[in-house]
């Protein structure tokens, strides 16, 4: 079992972005002496939900300051960025971390980012599919190369530097939908899974991540799975929900802010998006106690264990942990580490 970081920066208070990054930084720092495998970072726009705005800058930082740790991004948004830029700054991460970067990337979801950027959200999976026919060419191409696609054109087209990683960097893409999943599959990606999906739900999607791999021609491995989830470890579980329950709720009403259509308008979100629908309805509520009991990894170590294992069970080998959500304490989150490190990672021992 792996365990690695799903680290954001958020800006509860607006006046303290610096410190916020800072210490969001120091985690990450913290986390590899401890002996994590891995940081993603996550990439939004244009809210205090979310201020890494620059995921590949803030690894290629990462990549001079760390030794071992894997470094990921927790999803690039093709749809937001040109491939063959992206291509590039990918590929100097992996070169300045000695091959340590693993390439995350989703489609987007979040209406209000896709409104200000100007870009209509029923373009988002034909974006994604040619930038990711674009990435995979420029990483890999020994000759240079034209591109004439619906969204982007390329002529003699030859990227340097190229990955480190051979042929490159192991992609992983965000999905939870059958479709989606059978795309993943289809393509030979490894899959994300991302933090709000229950546990008993993860299971059922490795289940049926597996079978599509077959089908596809394709073989599955522990490595290709990668399960994201919201962490905090206290010594009892009266501090865990203390210390959890009010930031964490703010994460979770500011991503429905920024994801949410104007005016909570969800016929705005284009058909592909029809099961985000109701996820962005005006009347949703936010269930502290449903969430700690089904979808966030919070609570002792032995709690974290028993809920560990289960996961295990279903398939899960790898976890990054969102472990700064909503502003929570800086020390708290390095005591939640120090905590787990000592009295749940050990039980996990390869």
């Amino acid at each position: 079992m792996k365990f690695g970081l799903f680290q954001s920066v958020q800006l509860p208070n607006p006046k303290e972005q610096v410190r916020y990054y800072k210490e969001a930084l120091a985690q990450v720092l913290h986390a590899e002496q401890l002996g994590f495998d891995s940081v993603w970072i996550t990439e939004h726009h244009f809210s205090r939900h979310g201020i890494v705005s620059a995921t590949l800058s803030v690894l290629a930082y990462l990549a001079g300051v760390t030794e071992k740790i894997r470094l990921g991004t927790g999803v690039t948004v093709l749809p937001f960025h040109n491939p063959i830029e992206l291509a590039e700054q990918a590929a100097t991460v992996d070169l300045l971390s000695g091959g340590r970067l693993d390439f995350g990337a989703g489609r987007g979801f979040q209406w209000g980012e896709f409104h200000k950027l100007n870009i209509p959200m029923e373009e988002a999976s034909r974006r994604f599919e040619e930038s990711m026919e674009v990435l995979t060419k420029a990483w890999t191409a020994t000759e240079p190369f034209d591109h004439a696609g619906e969204f982007w054109q390329f002529n003699d087209m030859t990227v340097h530097p190229k990955p480190v990683q051979s042929p490159h960097p192991p992609i992983f893409v965000a999905a939870s939908s059958e479709a989606s999943v059978n795309r993943v599959a289809r393509n030979g990606w490894n899959l994300l899974i991302g933090q709000g999906e229950p546990f008993a739900q993860v299971a059922e999607q490795i289940e049926y991540y597996k079978g599509a791999l077959s089908q596809a021609g394709h073989d599955y491995h522990r490595e290709r799975v990668v399960v994201a989830r919201a962490m905090y470890t206290a010594p009892n579980l009266s501090q865990s929900r203390r210390d959890t329950e009010a930031p964490f709720m703010w994460f979770k009403q500011t991503g429905q802010e920024v994801g949410a259509p104007r005016d909570y308008d969800v016929e705005l979100l284009p058909e592909e998006y029809r099961a985000y629908r109701r996820r962005f309805a005006r009347d949703v509520t936010f269930d502290y106690d449903s969430i700690y009991e089904n979808v966030a990894l919070f609570g002792t170590p032995d709690d974290l264990t028993a809920r560990i294992q289960n996961l295990q069970k279903s398939g899960v080998e790898k976890i990054i942990f969102f472990i700064n959500f909503g502003g929570i304490e800086h020390r708290k989150v390095l005591d939640s580490l120090d905590l787990f490190a000592k009295e749940v990672m050990p039980n996990f021992v390869d």
